[in-house]
This record gives C-alpha cells, sequence and structure tokens, in this order.
C-alpha cells in the first residue's frame, strides 16, 4: 500500500487551510445588515451567516501617508444590496467591511482587510463592479467647518438647529406620475409654494431630495424605487440657510449661525472718482 508524500500531504493541508473573505455590509444607520462570503459553503461567525457568492476583490494598498484607500468589490450575479444601486446611487451610506478566516481556525478568529464606505457601483450584464473608499477618506474634510458666510452653518434639524424632525413631518397618500419623480397629496397644497423645497421624501429606507414644490405637488430629484399610487410618504421641508428662512418659517433665529451683515464689497477694492 502506497503512503502519501510529504509533499502531497503539504499541498492537501494547504488546500484546506486556504482562508475565506467574509464580506459585511450594512446600512449607516445600523436597520439593515448583510453578510456574504467568496467561500463555496455558508459559514457561521460571531451569530452571523455569511452565505456564499461569487465575490473577489482587488488588494488593498496602505501608506504611511494615509492617502483614501480604495478597493473594487466585483459579484458575478448581483445581489442586495447593490440591487439599490441600478436606478440611482442611494444617497444613504453604505458601509463595507472585509475579513479573512481560516475555517479549520479553533476558535474561529478573523482578521480584517479593509472597512470602509460604497462610493458607486456600476453595472454590465449580470455583473456589478463596486468602488469603495477607506474610513480615511474622512480626513479629507475641512476644517474649520464653521465659516463666515451669510448663510446659517448649521445643518436643519441638527442638534445646533435645536428643531426636531419629528416635528416637522407630514405624512401624506400620495399619487404618483409614471416617471416616479414627481408626488401629489392634498397636505402638500396646504403649505405655501416652496415649502418642500430642498427638503426630503422618505418611502422605506429611500430618502430623496425635493427640488420643487408647486401647490399640492413635489417634485423629486430622481426616480423613487417600487412607490405606487396609495403608499405612504413622509415628507420634510426644505432650508435655504438664509436669516430670514430661520425667523419666518422656523422661529428660530435665536439659534442661526450665519453672519448676514457681511458687506458684500470689500472697501479696498472700491473705485471712488
Amino acid at each position: 500500500m502506497k503512503s502519501a508524500t510529504q509533499d502531497y500531504i503539504d499541498k492537501e493541508e494547504a488546500a484546506e487551510r486556504k482562508p475565506v473573505e467574509l464580506y459585511h455590509l450594512w446600512r449607516e444607520d445600523g436597520s439593515e445588515h448583510w453578510y456574504y462570503t467568496s467561500g463555496d459553503v455558508l459559514v457561521t461567525y460571531d451569530t452571523h451567516d455569511y452565505v456564499p457568492a461569487t465575490l473577489r476583490r482587488t488588494s488593498v494598498n496602505y501608506q504611511a501617508e494615509i492617502d483614501v484607500t480604495s478597493m473594487k468589490i466585483t459579484t458575478a450575479f448581483v445581489e442586495t444590496p447593490v440591487l439599490e444601486f441600478i436606478a440611482v446611487n442611494p444617497i444613504e451610506i453604505l458601509w463595507v467591511s472585509v475579513m479573512k478566516l481560516f475555517r479549520d481556525q479553533d476558535p474561529l478568529e478573523e482578521s480584517v482587510i479593509f472597512v470602509g464606505q460604497i462610493k458607486n457601483v456600476s453595472f454590465k450584464g449580470a455583473q456589478a463592479t463596486i468602488d469603495c473608499v477607506g474610513f480615511e477618506q474622512f480626513l479629507k474634510e475641512p476644517v474649520p467647518v464653521y465659516r463666515y458666510q451669510l448663510t446659517c452653518n448649521n445643518s436643519l434639524f441638527d442638534a445646533n438647529c435645536g428643531k426636531l424632525k419629528a416635528d416637522y413631518k407630514v405624512t401624506e397618500t400620495v399619487f404618483v406620475n409614471d416617471a416616479k419623480t414627481k408626488l401629489t397629496g392634498a397636505l402638500f397644497g396646504d403649505k405655501e409654494g416652496g415649502y418642500f423645497t430642498g427638503g426630503e421624501a422618505v418611502f422605506g429606507h429611500q430618502s430623496v431630495s425635493i427640488v420643487a414644490h408647486v401647490g399640492a405637488e413635489i417634485t423629486l430629484t430622481h426616480k423613487m424605487q417600487g412607490i405606487t399610487d396609495s403608499d405612504s410618504v413622509d415628507v420634510y421641508p426644505g432650508c435655504d440657510g438664509r436669516a430670514e428662512t430661520c425667523r419666518d418659517k422656523y422661529d428660530n433665529i435665536l439659534n442661526f449661525f450665519g453672519f448676514p451683515f457681511i458687506p458684500l464689497e470689500n472697501p479696498a477694492m472700491r473705485v471712488t472718482w
């Protein structure tokens, strides 16, 4: 009876020891999570089941300069939540983490390869290519965040603004045009024209910006997926950041954080004759 050579045993063990990669995707608010693995069978780790999917990725390079890392994930068959990107890139942030795991290790211990966000998704047939950027992108944010400017530095409904978003929610049963970019509801007509301009319409996990509000109709920046007549939508007003809007529309001038009296003309550049 022949016995296996050491070379054969080494190769066999190497094949068994080949790691799998775990892909975790989730919404920023934590409301939904998706778990996939590049392996050929389901992997259970940290109480989560990672479903086999046809995934591969590019390498991730880390540099001492702390440049923003990037990575591309390619999937042969479009999976959720990537399906949401077919019509338009979602406004909300979707996070991605990639981990490496040896299935024969006891206890299991992952090695984190990448943590970042989905930046863009492109499609070719049934294949999707997901462009991801690393967490370092937050280091590229401008500092300071507050500026001397005519409009308010606060964002509507943030902590500094002080207004509660729930107090301004309008829930309406709507009628939708064929393009799904215009919503009509009687409650919208109760507000003066432009009240909802710059605000948002929320349906399920979709949040779409409102670019116009005339009478009982609001116009969205892009198609709202899956919505039909008689669906219920939550709509919120917008703010253009002007002091007059803060005072008259929201009665919140005490929290206005702009500088409306900055001279528009530079005295040093004034020409006198």
